[in-house]
């Protein structure tokens, strides 16, 4: 799943709703790295998840996605991963955990585990 443009965030509904019903359709699993955006610059709106372009990620959106695809294919918390591609490591955490709830919330999974 596709995140919404910077300066279109309206379109995260949309994009959530077409990627989950196309998936479901043709049994395909989905990846929430949009809603993982979303949910990201809801909680920490200074941290940039975007390019200059406002459409590509830059190294906080890709770090984000990656860890959001690592739970969604491993259905393992991203959470204390050591690798931070250069991120501090508070920053990473907060990436990875962002990652994570989405995860579960997407997949309707119990956040704690």
């Amino acid at each position: 799943m596709s995140w919404a443009y910077q300066d279109k965030p309206e379109l995260t509904a949309q994009l959530a709703e077409a990627y989950t019903s196309i998936g479901n359709a043709n049994h395909a699993l989905v990846i929430p790295a949009g809603l993982a955006f979303a949910r990201s610059v809801e909680k920490r709106p200074d941290l940039n998840l975007y390019a200059a372009d406002k459409r590509h990620p830059s190294l906080f959106g890709t770090y984000l996605a990656a860890a959001t695809v690592f739970g969604s294919l491993d259905d393992k918390s991203p959470v204390g991963n050591s690798y931070t591609a250069g991120i501090d490591p508070s920053t990473a955490s907060f990436l990875q955990t962002v990652a994570w709830e989405t995860v579960q919330n997407y997949y309707g999974r119990n956040a704690s585990n």
